[in-house]
């Protein structure tokens, strides 16, 4: 396992699985703009050549509280916060490897936003979800109040947008703002989950997650993707997968 500590977070590198941990206990994770850089940082320098999964998680029992009231003016200069946000969630969505949040404890206003843009989200069932924008008089970020509709519907955004609902574990699986509960603590499902991604071929999970995210943002060219499937059904990492399944096999 090799290190690495910022001033916000830590990453460890474990089996293939990359693990950053949101490391602000004392401020219950908050995303600073200091944080948000460092993570953006993070997610183009810690994601190696033999990186399979990503997992992002809170330390001390709190995914996060959300944008870190410090850095906030109430003026249209907090435009950079959501800047800061929307790099990070672009960044998450564009790895060519799964990204699994594991979020136990208070996941808050734009830390919604950013565990919505991973793959898969495991909540524990002490995690509770809520967005307080219209509270603070704020319209969110349309590019992310797009990405939530797309990915989880209208009603699900009208209760944590416009009632701001505060969401347990069970209620978040059911509007889809999560796609599991456990009962303890979520990182290790988040590992034992990521375990299953080690044989994987890294450049059929890029074309895949590329896919998906053409499909969510309605810039879906049929001719261009049956071109990439043709393409990797001739690629050599495939020829060399089907023969090393035949000869284990006996074929």
């Amino acid at each position: 396992m090799v290190g690495l500590m910022t001033e916000s977070i830590r990453v460890t590198q474990e089996a293939g699985t990359a693990s950053i941990f949101l490391n602000r206990p004392e401020r219950r994770n908050a995303l600073s703009l200091n944080l948000l850089a460092e993570l953006s940082d993070i997610l183009s320098s810690e994601v190696r050549e033999d990186t399979t999964a990503v997992i992002i998680t809170g330390a001390g029992g709190t995914f996060s509280a959300g944008a870190d009231f410090a850095d906030l003016t109430g003026t249209v200069k907090d435009l950079e916060m959501d800047d800061a946000i929307e790099k990070v969630t672009r960044s998450i969505l564009e790895l060519p490897v799964p990204v699994i949040a594991a979020i136990d404890g208070p996941c808050m206003g734009g830390a919604v936003d950013l565990a919505l843009s991973c793959d898969h989200r495991i909540a524990s069932r002490h995690a509770i979800f809520q967005v307080p924008a219209a509270r603070l008089g704020l319209l969110y970020n349309p590019d992310a109040v797009l990405r939530m509709h797309r990915r989880i519907g209208r009603d699900a955004v009208v209760r944590i947008l416009i009632l701001g609902e505060r969401l347990d574990a069970v209620a978040a699986l059911q509007a889809g703002v999560v796609s599991s509960v456990v009962e303890d603590a979520s990182y290790p499902a988040a590992v034992e989950l990521a375990r299953l991604c080690a044989d994987n071929v890294r450049a059929s999970v890029a074309s895949t997650k590329r896919l998906l995210n053409a499909i969510d943002s309605d810039d879906y060219d049929p001719a261009e993707w049956e071109e990439q499937r043709r393409d990797s059904l001739s690629s050599p990492e495939r020829r060399l997968r089907v023969e090393t399944v035949k000869k284990r096999h006996g074929y």
